[in-house]
C-alpha cells in the first residue's frame, strides 16, 4: 500500500493534480493507494504534550495507524515562501521518529518554478531521514508551466512515472 500525504489546502491546486496522477500511476502498476488529504483530514495542531501518549481517539493515533499500513509514502506540497506547507509539517510532527522506518518516500512539490519546487523537495528529504525513511532518488518538482487546462504535460507524467517505478521497486525489496 502506497500512502500519499497531500499537504495542499486548495481543492484545485496543481499539487493535487500531481498527487492524483501519482495515485493513478500507482494503481496502474498494480499497487493499492490511500490518499491522506490534509485539506480535510488531520487538521488539528500538533499537541506536543500528548506526543508520547496520545489519546486513543486522537487524530495523532489515527494518522499513525494509517501511515503504519504503508509499504511506501509520497509527500506532496505546494511551495510557500520557499518551503513546504504548514499543513504537511503539522501532520509530520504527529508521527514518531521511526514512522517511515525502512520505507521508500517520494516527494512532490509545486512551486512558481522548478527550482523553488526542488528546494522544497530537498527540505522534505531531511524530514524523511528524520523519520527513518529512504528518500527516493527521483523527486518531482512541478510548476504551472507543467499544466495546461488541468492536464499534466508528458514530461511531468514521465517524472511521476520514474518516481512510481522507484517506489514500487524499493517497496518490493522491503517485503
Amino acid at each position: 500500500m502506497i500512502i500519499g500525504i497531500l499537504g495542499s489546502g486548495s481543492s484545485n491546486s496543481i499539487t493535487r493534480l500531481g498527487m492524483l496522477e501519482v495515485a493513478a500511476q500507482v494503481r496502474a502498476a498494480g499497487l493499492e493507494f490511500d490518499l491522506i488529504d490534509l485539506r480535510s483530514e488531520f487538521r488539528q495542531l500538533h499537541d506536543i504534550e500528548a506526543y508520547a501518549e496520545p489519546a486513543p481517539e486522537s487524530q495523532t493515533v489515527a494518522l499513525r495507524k494509517r501511515v503504519a499500513r504503508a509499504s511506501g509514502i509520497v509527500l506532496a506540497s505546494p511551495v510557500y515562501h520557499g518551503s513546504f506547507s504548514g499543513l504537511l509539517k503539522n501532520a509530520l510532527d504527529h508521527l514518531t521518529g521511526d514512522a517511515f522506518a525502512g520505507l521508500p518516500v517520494g516527494t512532490l512539490a509545486a512551486g512558481g518554478g522548478p527550482r523553488s519546487a526542488s528546494v522544497a523537495c530537498d527540505q522534505l528529504r531531511s524530514v524523511v531521514r528524520a523519520l527513518s525513511g529512504w528518500s527516493t532518488p527521483t523527486h518531482v518538482g512541478m510548476s504551472y508551466g507543467d499544466v495546461s487546462d488541468n492536464n499534466l504535460d508528458e514530461g511531468l507524467r514521465k517524472r511521476i512515472a520514474d518516481l512510481v517505478v522507484e517506489l514500487r521497486s524499493f517497496s518490493a525489496r522491503r517485503d
